[in-house]
């Protein structure tokens, strides 16, 4: 059988002794730092989803703006190219109206030169006529 002497009893007590200081002199610092790292490394893991979540939201706002933004862009420009067809059409409205309005009045300046001139051709048939009629008499 086994035999137990004093040898044994004082290596388990020196065993105990010695897993006693190794847990409160190097197991538990170890335990410790092991967990603050952990921990550290927990809390910038969220902090860092946290930040993701934060960017993307943001990069959605932007782009939401962005799209906003053209379209609202695209509205003006639309808005003003009407609005500048519809004052090139006024434009042209203006300026074949005052054309129409110079030719008339050139018209009418025209036939008012024209009675002018056939009241003074008639006066001038009648003196003509007579110089002629007395030339030929004569």
């Amino acid at each position: 059988m086994l035999s137990l002497d004093g040898n044994v009893i004082i290596v388990f007590l020196i065993v105990w002794i010695l897993l006693f200081a190794l847990t409160r002199l190097f197991f538990n610092p170890i335990r410790r730092v092991r967990n603050a790292r952990e921990k550290v490394i927990q809390e910038n893991k969220e902090a860092f989803e946290n930040a993701l979540k934060s960017y993307e939201e943001s990069t959605g706002e932007v782009d939401r703006a962005l799209r906003e933004a053209r379209v609202a862009a695209e509205n003006v420009r639309a808005s003003l190219a009407a609005e500048a067809q519809a004052e090139r059409s006024r434009l042209v409205a203006e300026v074949n109206a005052e054309c129409r309005r110079q030719v008339e009045q050139a018209q009418a300046d025209l036939r008012a030169s024209v009675r002018e001139l056939n009241r003074e051709l008639e006066s001038q048939v009648e003196a003509l006529a007579g110089q002629i009629e007395r030339k030929l008499v004569d």
